[in-house]
């Protein structure tokens, strides 16, 4: 069973949203396959566009540890998703499979497919260095490098040669603009990373992922670890991105999925139980296991 995570888009301030289809489903779940229905300020979604990302029946473990077992799932391109579900289920997991973080580990295994843009990411094509700038992550804790402050947003820049050194500090000031830290890090931005708070941090990392203009941002919980005025920043800046980028946001806050993810895929103990429209999985979950998540039943 194909679950088609489809279209959420900011313009102007309107989000456009259509639910998930889920094809071969019709007589269990017949209205997740009707158009999606206009509300207030909420216009009708245009035809869904062919997914960025999909996988295809993906089981994948560590050694001898099956981590996810047979998850096949699509997310359209130009849209916000979450993906949700207790600790250990997995979600960690599928988000690296999609730009071959998971390969780092020697006992990491995979069968099934896991595609970009219609290829599957381990055939080479692009290789893993290509593919993780047009497939760039954001992970739970910042993580600079020690380096200067400039020297952080340009390092993608650089190692994949995208702007002659002249443009350098143009890139470096747009892209801090862009995340709002231009402010205040413009008169230190020889200064070590470091000094800044541990908001300020997340936000250079969100800023150096930006900078190298991927195709798709993942983001492996980024604010877990913030404030809430921090957290209110990330989550104004995601909503526009969208539709020039696609993002993949593993969260376990149900509130920040309904704030900026159009859908919504529930992983439980390493299988994709649901997926669908976020406000549907998060008001009117159609699995057992969905409903005991969102109530607070378990996880």
């Amino acid at each position: 069973m194909t679950h088609s995570l489809a279209a959420a888009r900011t313009d102007g301030g309107n989000s456009r949203r259509a639910g998930a289809q889920i094809p071969g489903s019709r007589s269990r779940h017949p209205d997740l396959l009707s158009p999606a229905s206009t509300r207030a300020g909420v216009a009708a979604a245009p035809p869904a566009l062919p997914p960025v990302l999909k996988t295809r029946d993906a089981t994948m473990g560590f050694g001898l540890k099956t981590v996810l077992s047979s998850v096949t799932l699509e997310f359209r391109r130009g849209t916000i998703n979450a993906i949700i579900g207790p600790t250990g289920c997995g979600k960690s997991t599928l988000l690296r499979a999609f730009n071959r973080m998971n390969d780092r580990s020697p006992t990491f295994w995979r069968r099934g497919s896991v595609e970009f843009e219609g290829c599957d990411v381990s055939a080479g094509t692009p290789d893993p260095l290509e593919l993780r700038r047009r497939v760039g992550m954001v992970f739970q804790r910042p993580n600079p490098f020690p380096m200067s402050i400039r020297d952080n947003v340009v390092a993608g820049v650089r190692a994949h040669r995208l702007a002659p050194r002249r443009e350098l500090a143009a890139v470096a000031e747009r892209h801090l603009r862009q995340v709002g830290l231009w402010d205040a890090v413009a008169d230190r931005l020889d200064d070590s990373p470091f000094r800044l708070s541990g908001g300020q941090q997340q936000l250079l990392c969100l800023a150096r992922a930006l900078a190298v203009e991927p195709d798709v941002l993942l983001l492996d919980e980024p604010t877990s670890s913030l404030d809430p005025a921090t957290t209110e920043i990330v989550e104004a800046l995601l909503r526009t991105l969208t539709p020039r980028l696609t993002l993949v946001l593993v969260t376990h806050n149900l509130a920040q999925a309904g704030r900026v993810a159009g859908t919504t895929a529930f992983l439980y103990d390493g299988r994709l139980v649901e997926a669908g429209e976020t406000r549907q999985i998060l008001a009117a979950p159609r699995e057992p296991e969905t409903v005991s998540y969102v109530t607070g039943r378990i996880g």
